[in-house]
């Protein structure tokens, strides 16, 4: 038991800060899942601080494609817990792994809703910062296309608050990272934007516009290169808006998230 309210039920996850498990909400007999600091961590304020900054952040965002937060609190042995929706999918990260690439309609769709979170995260004052194809999951929906559900809210910040990051660390996966991040500037909404934009061009081609097992490879590439072309195939809009999301300077980028879902949406019109 946990809080005396989370029945646990099985470990369904395990990472270097957490452990995840498939619990039973005795209020409402939901399953929900339950994130767990691990107790060897718990004397490290850092991480506790961090851990915390998770739960605050999740705290503000309510949408459909946000994973809700449920409860928070503290086991018997001082450990804190996050409880969230029980997501059944796959991790956008899996589908990639197990198709290479998906058609234009689908990958226009699963960025379109992506972005519709993440206005509600900007929307709430809230930067990401650690978004890629592991942190989205994909949602069986009764629609022909599933529901896209935003996670991992461990490295997002408040906009303008203190960071919990040394000076001179860059969060996240570098194949995700805004080159603004890169030269160490200051961040805002449109470095997510740019995370949106890496994504859409993988799921429209398989791979990463820019790839390399060399880190400064790849951050030379993401400072200097301009993305590749999609397959002709593709709408030339696509191309555009990829273009503008992987703008190498903010100034040139959509400026919201709902500005790069309009685009998005007006291209797909013309998918075939």
């Amino acid at each position: 038991m946990i809080g005396q309210r989370f029945r646990i039920d099985a470990l369904i996850g395990k990472g270097a800060m957490a452990e995840v498990y498939r619990a039973i909400d005795l209020q409402t007999s939901a399953n929900v899942a339950v994130k767990v600091l691990r107790s060897a961590l718990v004397s490290d304020a850092a991480i506790m601080q961090r851990f915390q900054r998770e739960g605050e952040v999740q705290a503000r965002l309510r949408h459909r494609n946000i994973a809700a937060l449920l409860a928070t609190g503290v086991t018997e042995k001082l450990e804190p817990y996050l409880v969230v929706e029980l997501l059944r999918g796959k991790t956008l990260r899996g589908v990639l792994k197990q198709e290479g690439r998906v058609n234009g309609k689908r990958a226009a769709s699963y960025a379109w809703q992506a972005l519709q979170g993440l206005s509600a995260v900007h929307a709430a004052g809230i930067l990401h910062r650690d978004l890629k194809p592991a942190n989205i999951m994909l949602e069986p929906s009764p629609g022909p296309i599933e529901r896209v559900v935003l996670i991992d809210f461990g490295f997002a910040s408040f906009d303008g608050s203190a960071k919990l990051t040394a000076q001179g660390t860059v969060v996240g996966s570098l194949r995700y990272i805004a080159p603004e991040r890169l030269r160490g500037e200051p961040i805002d909404q449109r470095s997510d934007v740019y995370a949106i934009g890496v994504m859409l061009f993988e799921l429209l081609m398989g791979q990463p516009p820019f790839h390399s097992d060399d880190d400064f490879d790849l951050i030379e590439k993401h400072l200097n290169e301009a993305p590749p072309p999609l397959d002709p195939a593709l709408p030339r809009q696509l191309d555009e808006v990829i273009a503008r999301a992987l703008a190498k300077y903010p100034a040139d980028r959509y400026a919201t998230a709902t500005e790069m879902a309009a685009a998005i949406e007006a291209a797909s019109l013309l998918i075939q």
